[in-house]
């Protein structure tokens, strides 16, 4: 399998000096599901805004669909972008209905309104959702499920979602949960998932990746989670 994303030796520092991200290597599998997982303020959603160009690092390599992204020149970042589906932490909803809101975002990427209408019918059969209902009168669960849908609808290569199972009860989580999953095995886009909630990233059947005083490992930090234990034979 072919990397999609591939970043190494990343280093990220705050204006005032503090060092987030140290020596950040990873890598993402076109077609593949990977979730990162650290706690609050460990840099999730700093790397997610480093894979699609909102925040540059000081020092590494980020490469995106065959895309050197910290060498990317603005005339082609809108480009870039629309190659990726984005699922940020804050939503933002439109005061639209759940179809239109879909058609709107097709259409200002320059679709036909009938192909637009098309792609928004094919989400909207992999997730379903109230197509007449205000996005913004939505119930929490499928309020995160249209901001995936929004970000998968035009076929990305690659959707990054950033906290999606944040506030969310347990049985919500599992519907948003089950969403991501239909998205990445029926539309075959790789899906990169930054989330505090180990237990969901674990159930998620995706590569798990720490984020843990800005490295990455495939292994649980000891100092911040005790080990699964193995199931009985």
């Amino acid at each position: 399998m072919s990397a999609l994303v591939q970043v190494s030796e990343l280093r990220f520092v705050t204006p005032e000096g503090k060092a987030i991200l140290e020596d950040v290597t990873l890598r993402v599998d076109r077609d593949e599901f990977v979730c990162l997982v650290g706690p609050p303020s460990s840099g999730k959603t700093l790397l997610v805004k480093l894979l699609c160009h909102e925040v540059q690092p000081q020092r590494g390599q980020i490469l995106v669909d065959d895309r050197n992204v910290t060498r990317l020149h603005a005339s082609k970042l809108p480009a870039f972008r629309r190659r990726l589906g984005i699922v940020p932490q804050e939503l933002t909803l439109p005061r639209r209905t759940v179809l239109d809101a879909l058609v709107f975002k097709l259409r200002s990427l320059g679709l036909e309104s009938d192909e637009s209408h098309t792609r928004a019918e094919e989400i909207l059969d992999i997730i379903p959702l109230p197509i007449e209902a205000l996005v913004t009168e939505l119930e929490p669960a499928q309020k995160k499920l249209f901001a995936l849908a929004l970000a998968a609808s035009h076929n990305p290569v690659l959707v990054l979602i950033d906290e999606p199972f944040d506030g969310l009860e347990y049985k919500d989580a599992q519907r948003v949960l089950e969403g991501i999953r239909a998205v990445h095995e029926r539309k075959h886009v790789a899906i990169f998932a930054a989330t505090r909630q180990r237990p969901w990233a674990l159930r998620s059947g995706a590569r798990v990746i720490y984020l843990w005083k800005g490295r990455t490992s495939d292994e649980a930090p000891a100092e911040l989670y005790t080990p699964v234990p193995e199931r009985a034979p």
